[in-house]
This record gives structure tokens, C-alpha cells and sequence, in this order.
């Protein structure tokens, strides 16, 4: 777990300030801002989107790319804690697959994302014993019979999220500190439940905070993974609102 904590400390190091993102985020065009992103910490979300990508070419590589980091620090820490590790890789597919799973028709781009194509382009029957497989942690009292959408109507995001949640606890390890772990939590938790009073600075600065106090201990790992998915989600909506500029969607 050492050799992982020192990895992390140097890409904590390496992530953008506030100036930086308002650099990134006021430049006039898309190829401008990616320069930007390779010059920082960001460049490894941004290998492989060209300058002039449109809005689902962002999103399926910054979805790879998201996969992709999970997985490389999965590799860095002890096999007890990479199931819990890599149950978060998936994150980025969880309302993707609840909107399969719910009977719906494949999106477009959903045929083009390296995971998703595989549901995309099964006939219905075979898509939804796939879902049955993959989504079985999200199914709970809501399991239908052959013949049914594998999720109904509801539950809805909050059931979703508590089911992945009780899962992502049972995959931890046999770890008796786990106090901070639940503090992690419980920050996300509030952050969902009341998005106006905790804010993206709030949550970065509660964030920061929680990793002082776990520098030298496995919860910040996981911790890390919330500041990379933070910062994703804020240079998607950045690559995508140039994208939306050019295309003159919203006023640049």
C-alpha cells in the first residue's frame, strides 16, 4: 500500500488550481483547451480526443479513460483491496445500464462505447440476460421473471445508488479502520442529497481535508478516485460546452 499512497501524492500534486481551470474553461476553442489539458496534470483524460471531437466522442473517451485510471491503481495496492477498487470502475456505466436494464432502446452512441456495444448490439433476449448478469446488484426485491425489463420503472437514482453503495461495502476488505471510509461516504451522500448547500468548492475543500487527515492510510486511495471524478465531470462539461459553442448550440 506505500508504493501506492507515494503514487498518489505525486497525481495529487500534479492537479490543476482554480486559475487553471478558469484558463481552460474562458479559451474560445476546443483545440485551445485541450493544449491547455495536456500541459497539466489532465492529460492523461484527454489522450485521444482530437481537436475537433463532438460531444459523444468526449464522453466515450473520457469514459475510457476513466476505466482505464481505476484499473492502473487497482494494480497498485494489495489484492484485498483491489475488488473494492474496481467495483468503482464501473460508476461511469452504472445509469447507462439502468437505462438498458429498464427495457429501453440502445442510444446511438451506446454502439460506439467500448462496454456498452456489447448490450447495444445483442438482440433483446440476449441483452437482457446479459443485464440480468452484470445489473444483479441493482435488481434486489425489483427482480422481474423472463419476460420482464430486468429494473422497472423505479427504483429510482437514490435505490440505485444505496444498492452499488451496500455492494461497494461488502467488497471491502477485512479492515477494522473503517472510519474514514464512512466519512467519505457520508460527505457524498449530503453532497447528492443537497447539492445547493454543498457545492463543488465545498465538496473540494471538504475533500481536501479528509485527505490530510488519510495520508498514510489505504482510505486514500479511494479518496483520490473522488478528486479524479470530480475533475473529470468538471473538464467534460468544460470540453463539452466548447463543443456546444462550435457547434452553436449555447452562445461561446
Amino acid at each position: 500500500m506505500d508504493y501506492a499512497l507515494s503514487r498518489l501524492q505525486a497525481r495529487f500534486g500534479e492537479r490543476p488550481d482554480e486559475s487553471f481551470w478558469q484558463k481552460l474553461e474562458t479559451v474560445p476553442e476546443p483545440a485551445a483547451a485541450l493544449e491547455i489539458a495536456r500541459s497539466s496534470g489532465l492529460r492523461r483524460w484527454v489522450a485521444g480526443i482530437a481537436p475537433r471531437a463532438d460531444s459523444h466522442e468526449i464522453e466515450i473517451v473520457l469514459r475510457a479513460r476513466w476505466r482505464e485510471s481505476v484499473t492502473e491503481i487497482s494494480s497498485w495496492v494489495p489484492a484485498s483491496w483491489q475488488p473494492s477498487l474496481l467495483w468503482s470502475r464501473g460508476l461511469v456505466d452504472l445509469p447507462a445500464l439502468c437505462y438498458l436494464a429498464r427495457g429501453a432502446t440502445p442510444l446511438p452512441w451506446m454502439f460506439d462505447d467500448p462496454v456498452l456495444q456489447v448490450y447495444a448490439r445483442a438482440d433483446s433476449t440476449t441483452r437482457e440476460t446479459m443485464l440480468r448478469e452484470d445489473c444483479r446488484a441493482f435488481m434486489g426485491r425489483s427482480f422481474k421473471g423472463t419476460g420482464q425489463p430486468v429494473l422497472p420503472a423505479s427504483p429510482g437514482p437514490s435505490q440505485i445508488y444505496q444498492a452499488w453503495l451496500d455492494e461497494w461495502r461488502q467488497r471491502w476488505p477485512g479492515w477494522s479502520d473503517t472510519a474514514l471510509l464512512e466519512n467519505l461516504v457520508q460527505l457524498f451522500d449530503a453532497a447528492m442529497k443537497q447539492p445547493a448547500a454543498i457545492g463543488h468548492p465545498e465538496l473540494l475543500r471538504k475533500l481536501r481535508s479528509l485527505f490530510r487527515c488519510s495520508v498514510l492510510r489505504p482510505v486514500a486511495v479511494f479518496i483520490h478516485i473522488a478528486f479524479a471524478a470530480l475533475d473529470i465531470e468538471r473538464l467534460r462539461a468544460g470540453l463539452l460546452k466548447h463543443d456546444l459553442a462550435r457547434k452553436g448550440i449555447i452562445p461561446s
